[in-house]
């Protein structure tokens, strides 16, 4: 059994990041939305279009749509772990997550991509 699965996923592209996130916004809008929503349907299509890049064959085009969602999910999850220690900022040009120390007032942040930041700490 586990060999005709392995088989058959042999060339798919599997699962990933925007897969996850997919997963997760099906199931919040499938929980809090009343049955007959529209917002019911919306988390069905999330999951049958998870489910489609799961065993897609196109791994090119996976790749480029999760690169597309990356640094999102990245910044999302250093926020997770920061927990109000360090005040967490994206670069508007390469999208990079810039970290700095919380209650310092106003200060200037320099991106590694030359892009300079001024923000409120």
């Amino acid at each position: 059994m586990k060999e005709k699965l392995m088989r058959f996923m042999y060339g798919r592209y599997g699962s990933d990041e925007l897969n996850i996130v997919l997963l997760i916004v099906s199931v919040i809008l499938n929980l809090l939305s009343p049955a007959g929503s529209i917002f019911r349907g919306l988390g069905m299509v999330c999951i049958c279009y998870a489910i489609y890049r799961m065993f897609s064959k196109n791994i090119y085009k996976r790749r480029q749509e999760n690169a597309k969602i990356l640094p999102y999910v990245s910044f999302i999850k250093a926020k997770l772990k920061n927990k109000g220690q360090a005040k967490l900022f994206m670069c508007p040009k390469c999208k990079r997550t810039l970290r700095v120390p919380k209650g310092r007032g106003k200060i200037s942040i320099n991106c590694p991509c030359g892009e300079v930041l001024k923000r409120k700490s």
